[in-house]
């Protein structure tokens, strides 16, 4: 039998061990569950329609896919668990607070159009059919039907539970890379070296350190992001809804049991994990100034995750190295391309190659492009 070891414990470790499993790998996960890990604070937000930017038309397409992917995901997920893993199908309302931000909104449009994504646009009467409590006074809206969400908290603790069940192991051992030769033997730790057939790198932020002494180059990076996590008593709002806000970007997130989920800053800082009076008023301020009943809501946490960024937005996935799979650098993604992860590992391992979802993600295209520039 084929022996994996996976490093990380967050959504992209533990989806490609399951996936693993399922395919009859004995796998064995290592996870030191450091401070900032990006996946246990997301929102969980599945929507590559709202997030469309100019440039990023290949990770588009992934998370296009992905999505349509995810409801069965989530159902082998549930099955294999026993645990509800929150999937909403309500979209996204992308709204227009005022009017420097109706141009953007049809900029969006645009680019929604561009790449073939249903959306409705919403007068003030339609709007408020849908989301009463949305701020009165904004000046325009789209819906994005395709976009889903899930509660990352449930993800994470159904795709543990199913782990158990299979038999996987979650060592919280800090571990390196062992080579030999050119290859990728396995990992050591302060206790030796454990030899496997091949390893999955899904450690998020600091992947690149891990990568690095094995020889191999992702360049990824901590981009420092902070939510807050609300409660109130009944639904008021059933949508996801995007905006910015006096200059500041804001995301609400329903999720179930009357927990709202505000997001996100996104700063380059290093692996800062301290938490800022100044984006807690940020996110605070937008929110209650795009829906006002949430002045009333009680603040749960305010959290932290060092999300995985690379040059390019996208994340590396599929061999590295000889006896080396990638699966990290997803940035804001991790939970929308779950399901393209768990394809990429599974035919990286087995098959020492990518499957075509995923063959412009490969770790190794920015060495590619810098040897065609040359």
């Amino acid at each position: 039998m084929t022996r994996v070891a996976v490093i990380g414990a967050g959504v992209s470790g533990l989806v490609s061990a399951w996936a693993l499993t399922s395919a009859g790998v004995e796998v064995v996960v290592y996870d030191a569950d450091d401070r900032g890990a990006a996946s246990p604070v997301a929102a969980g937000m599945l929507a590559p329609g709202s997030e469309l930017t100019d440039g990023e038309s290949e990770l588009y397409r992934v998370g296009a896919e992905c999505v349509r992917l995810w409801p069965d995901l989530a159902a082998r997920l549930e099955a294999d668990s026993g645990i509800d893993v929150g999937l909403r199908t309500e979209g996204t309302l992308l709204i227009a607070h005022d009017l420097d931000e109706v141009s953007e909104l049809e900029r969006h449009e645009q680019r929604l159009r561009d790449h073939g994504t249903p959306y409705r646009r919403l007068d003030r009467a339609a709007l408020r059919a849908l989301e009463p409590a949305v701020l009165r006074s904004v000046k325009g809206a789209a819906h994005l039907p395709g976009d889903l969400s899930v509660d990352t908290t449930a993800v994470l603790a159904a795709l543990r539970k199913a782990l158990r069940h299979n038999g996987v192991r979650i060592n919280a051992d800090r571990v390196q890379l062992a080579c030999h030769a050119d290859r990728v033997v396995g990992v050591s730790s302060s206790l030796g070296e454990e030899r496997y057939d091949c390893v999955v790198l899904a450690a998020g932020a600091h992947s690149n350190d891990i990568a690095s002494g094995a020889g191999v180059d992702l360049p990824v990076r901590p981009v420092k992001g902070e939510l807050l996590r609300l409660r109130v008593p009944y639904p008021v709002v059933t949508h996801t809804l995007r905006a910015r806000v006096d200059g500041v970007e804001i995301y609400v997130v329903p999720r179930r049991h009357g927990e709202i989920v505000l997001g996100a800053s996104s700063v380059d800082c290093g692996f800062d994990t301290d938490r800022s009076v100044r984006a807690a008023l940020d996110l605070l301020r937008a929110a209650t100034l795009l829906v006002p009943e949430l002045r009333d809501a009680e603040i749960v946490s305010h959290d932290v995750g060092l999300r995985p960024g690379t040059p390019d937005n996208a994340p590396y996935l599929g061999p590295a190295r000889e006896g080396l799979v990638a699966a990290t650098g997803h940035y804001r993604h991790g939970y929308l391309l779950a399901p393209a992860t768990a394809l990429a590992v599974v035919r990286g391992v087995l098959a020492h190659e990518s499957p075509a979802l995923t063959a412009q993600l490969s770790p190794i295209r920015h060495h590619d492009r810098g040897d065609q520039a040359s």
